[in-house]
């Protein structure tokens, strides 16, 4: 862990030395008024910053942080997937990207503070809806302390591509942390005691359809009373390993239509998301973009449907208004929620951050979290 610490402070000094002021820096604000349109609203507010800067030899030093307000603590209902993707616990601040990376047209390599959201699930048609199944699969996310939003955790990405091929391989501390300093700091590597995980997909795109397919091992501890499950107290800890494999297809009907399919399946643990599938419709109508989508989930304790009806409007340049409605259905509850989503990115200088950066949190979604219920 120390050794992680020196590396990754020397990365930072390395970019700050070289021209701070020639980085990009980035501020993006995403407000969300939500209802269940019988107790009342709740407000979450997300704000997150970044920074990108050449350092030597073609790197980059890339950097970004969230914070997370709300006003209500307690969740409208029981929902096992839950319907926004940008709601969590109060959160000052937390790191959810630190380190160096090189991005070229044939490849790209990152090491450092990352989480999962930054690299997985972030296609175009999943972007689109505000439910935190279209982005992290439960399969993965549900029974399993991964680098999740908002917590991040020390990793490595590679992604190779070739033609219309991308092939991708990732590996991150098994325990995702958002603390700075003590036991439980993002800096730490101990795969002994927190896990490892490694994640690995292959990706092909044509004709404005994409296809993906992933595979994610997960070997030790698996979390306490997470979604859809209750596990003893008496009950102790043990080691387990988590297989997860996922599919999915953005495929384009019309110029201006396209169908988008998931399915995922989970093995060797007794708890968590054992099987995921969603479908919906993306639609574009002139600068808006709007879409249905249905997600099932078969939780060991419990099944859930859910079905997003969304829209996306862009205003004031660089910001857009989202409003969704939410259909939630499982074995303890049922009922309507509905949310209005705002956001706000502000760039400087005003060109583009490098891809490796920019937009990394996916606002439009943001990153997906499924929010465990005690």
């Amino acid at each position: 862990m120390k050794l992680t610490k020196w590396i990754l402070t020397g990365v930072v000094a390395a970019g700050s030395c070289h021209n701070l002021m020639a980085g990009n820096f980035g501020a993006e604000y995403t407000t969300e008024w939500q209802t269940d349109f019988r107790q009342g609203v709740n407000w979450v507010n997300l704000l997150h910053l970044s920074y990108s800067s050449p350092t030597f030899l073609g790197m980059q030093l890339n950097a970004a942080s969230v914070s997370i307000a709300q006003t209500r603590e307690e969740a409208f209902m029981h929902d096992l997937q839950t319907f926004s993707n940008i709601e969590e616990e109060n959160l000052p601040f937390a790191l959810s990207m630190l380190g160096i990376g090189r991005e070229t047209e044939k490849y790209s390599v990152f090491f450092g503070i990352r989480n999962v959201n930054e690299d997985y699930f972030t296609s175009p048609c999943t972007s689109l809806f505000t439910n935190s199944s279209c982005g992290i699969f439960p399969t993965l996310s549900a029974e399993t302390p991964l680098a999740n939003y908002p917590v991040a955790s020390v990793g490595f990405d590679g992604k190779i591509r070739w033609n219309r091929w991308q092939f991708q391989l990732s590996v991150y501390n098994g325990t995702g942390n958002k603390q700075l300093t003590g036991k439980e700091n993002v800096f730490r590597f101990c795969p002994k005691s927190d896990g490892i995980l490694g994640m690995t997909s292959l990706n092909y795109e044509y004709n404005g359809s994409n296809y993906f397919m992933g595979f994610a091992l997960r070997s030790g501890m698996l979390e306490h009373h997470e979604n859809g499950n209750q596990r003893p107290e008496t009950e102790t800890a043990e080691k387990e390993c988590a297989r997860i494999i996922w599919a999915y297809a953005e495929q384009r009907l019309s110029s201006h239509c396209s169908l988008l399919l998931q399915y995922s399946l989970r093995t060797g643990t007794p708890t968590g998301c054992r099987r995921y599938a969603g479908a919906g419709i993306v639609v574009q109508c002139g600068k808006t973009q709007g879409g249905i989508v249905l997600n099932w989930a078969d939780f060991v304790n419990e099944k859930e449907w859910a079905a997003e009806l969304t829209w996306k409007i862009p205003c004031l340049k660089r910001g857009y208004l989202q409003p969704a409605l939410h259909l939630i259905r499982n074995d303890v509850s049922k009922g309507l929620t509905g949310l209005i989503r705002f956001g706000y990115r502000i760039v400087s200088p005003l060109d583009r951050l490098p891809a490796t950066t920019a937009h990394s949190l996916r606002i439009d979604r943001s990153m997906q979290k499924n929010r465990p219920h005690d």
